[in-house]
């Protein structure tokens, strides 16, 4: 068995080992209760903040491909980011979603690198934006709670990664990382793994010169996290629990990053435990906690599905069209 493939199976025992010690600790009966006293009205809802976040990441992509000299109609994107969605569903990595967007736009516009710095900007966006999000948060919620320590110290924590991340990307950095990893890469040079990450380095460190483009990504990745808040906030009405939006915005974000963490296939399992032990803090029972995480789950998996109908019709879209400007690379 190969490394990358005894780690996807350790993911996927990870995810069922969470899954299988839930279900064992938890009332499945007083599970099954609370799904099934569902109100659907505010789940439709939570299904219509979804759309609206998956339209906004996917005007902030198109914002960041438009930096790039690269002009795909937004409902093109929203198709891509679709059927991402089904491929990081299905795959035992979320990662699998983004390449997917990668292979898509790369083959209409033949600019592989410029389509990878598009996707990996994109995704950190949206990731960075989660921790100020908790920490101006926090302050609101923390009469709600014995202890905020543990909270704060997941988002400074995240907010040192992130830090670590965009300091990777400086060149003095990025040039000392290179000399070090030369052995390594040396190992590998017929793959053309040093020339590559080259390639695609200078494609993300260019958007340092697209001020205006990154000002609107991140307006536009925080605008997308508040309404996936508030898409979990309509899926809490659905099972009348008694938690704020406030409250929402410290803990959506917490399992968010929590999910993140590549231990698990796609998050599952862990997302789930995570809604368990972060509710559970604002005074919310563990058979509901659990009901509720799944049930955020199945509300976005439907659009995996419909990710899935895209695909299925037309899979990545035009792989031989040229629509943008540019030579190929």
């Amino acid at each position: 068995m190969t490394k990358p493939t005894a780690f996807k199976v350790l993911r996927m025992v990870v995810s069922a080992g969470i899954i299988a010690y839930l279900v064992t600790t938890l009332d499945l009966g007083r599970i099954g209760m609370h799904l099934k006293s569902l109100r659907p009205a505010p789940l439709l809802l939570a299904a219509a903040a979804d759309l609206a976040m998956i339209s906004t990441n996917s005007l902030r992509w198109k914002i960041l491909l438009k930096a790039k000299g690269i002009a795909l109609p937004l409902h093109r994107l929203i198709g891509y980011y679709l059927v991402g969605i089904f491929f990081s569903a299905f795959l035992p990595t979320s990662v699998g979603g983004d390449f997917a967007r990668i292979v898509g736009v790369a083959g209409a516009t033949g600019r592989r690198a410029d389509a990878f710095a598009s996707v990996v900007v994109e995704r950190l966006m949206g990731f960075f934006v989660l921790i100020p999000i908790c920490l101006a948060a926090i302050p609101f919620v923390a009469s709600r709670l014995e202890d905020v320590r543990p909270l704060v110290i997941i988002a400074v924590g995240g907010l040192l990664v992130f830090s670590a991340a965009y300091l990777m990307l400086l060149r003095p950095v990025a040039r000392r990382l290179s000399r070090f990893l030369d052995p390594l890469f040396d190992l590998f040079s017929r793959f053309k793994v040093k020339d590559r990450l080259e390639k695609a380095y200078e494609a993300i460190v260019t958007y340092r010169d697209s001020r205006g483009a990154v000002a609107a990504g991140f307006a536009l990745s925080a605008a997308s996290r508040l309404i996936w808040v508030l898409g979990c906030y309509f899926v809490a009405q659905a099972f009348s629990l008694d938690v704020s939006f406030t409250t929402l915005l410290v803990v959506v974000p917490v399992v968010e990053l929590a999910r993140a963490v590549p231990v698990s296939l796609s998050g599952i399992g862990v997302r789930e435990a995570a809604f368990v032990a972060l509710l559970g803090r604002f005074g919310v029972g563990e058979n509901l906690a659990f009901a509720y995480g799944l049930m955020v789950y199945f509300v976005f998996f439907v659009f995996s599905i419909i990710g899935g109908v895209l695909y299925a019709v037309g899979g990545l879209g035009g792989g031989g069209m040229r629509e943008t400007g540019g030579a190929p690379e």
